[in-house]
């Protein structure tokens, strides 16, 4: 499912930083006309029976450039083990048993661009739509609880947002986002080899997204 959510933010976001991009339908009145914006986002495991399997709260502070927003993130996420990553024996001293149904954190700091669009305006009958997507270049510190072994290392977060706005100063919506990062915990031996004390993270949320324009 990973390959495939990552295939549509790669397809829809290479639509919108496309430099010559169709303009679908533009209002003046329609964007935020505000040059900083606020993020607060809950999301959830996309899998209706497993959603509380993944809780992930996310914070995004955006500067307003000529063509595109400087975003930044803070995400705080907490999730069992198998819903997060696959286990590497090596690198938690654990088994699959051990370790699937453990709930463990993560922290992720990020910083990136985002860019508005207005597709979704031209396609659905719903007044004052627009969409932001945003890719952002991340450092991460996951704490493996059953262990008590921490793990950092970079990743990237793709985010899709789909708005309703409601004035100049508020809008609400959904949002997509999907998280992948490669963490290490601190060598147990001399020379021992970065892939036997790592692992690799990825997963999907979706949720609510409430903006406020400043």
């Amino acid at each position: 499912m990973q390959k495939y959510a990552l295939w549509l933010i790669l397809f829809f976001s290479s639509a919108v930083f496309c430099q010559d991009q169709l303009v679908l339908k533009h209002e003046t009145e329609f964007m935020p006309t505000h040059s900083n914006r606020f993020s607060a986002a809950l999301g959830l495991n996309p899998s209706l029976t497993k959603s509380s399997n993944i809780t992930n709260f996310t914070f995004s502070l955006a500067k307003k450039l000529e063509n595109f927003w400087l975003d930044g993130t803070l995400a705080l996420t907490s999730g069992v083990f198998r819903e997060l990553s696959a286990n590497n024996a090596a690198a938690t001293g654990a088994t699959d048993a051990q370790l699937e149904d453990q709930k463990n954190t993560l922290m992720t700091i990020g910083i990136g661009i985002a860019r508005e669009s207005q597709y979704a305006q031209t396609l659905l009958p719903i007044e004052n739509l627009y969409e932001m997507m945003a890719a952002n270049l991340t450092y991460n510190s996951y704490k493996e609880d059953y262990s008590g072994k921490t793990f950092m290392g970079p990743g990237l977060i793709a985010k899709f947002s789909l708005y309703k706005k409601f004035n100049d100063y508020f809008s609400a919506g959904g949002h997509f986002n999907y998280n992948l990062a490669v963490v290490e915990r601190d060598e147990n031996t001399a020379n021992e080899t970065t892939s036997n004390r790592s692992l690799t993270l990825g997963f999907v949320t979706v949720g609510v997204d409430l903006s406020f324009y400043l």
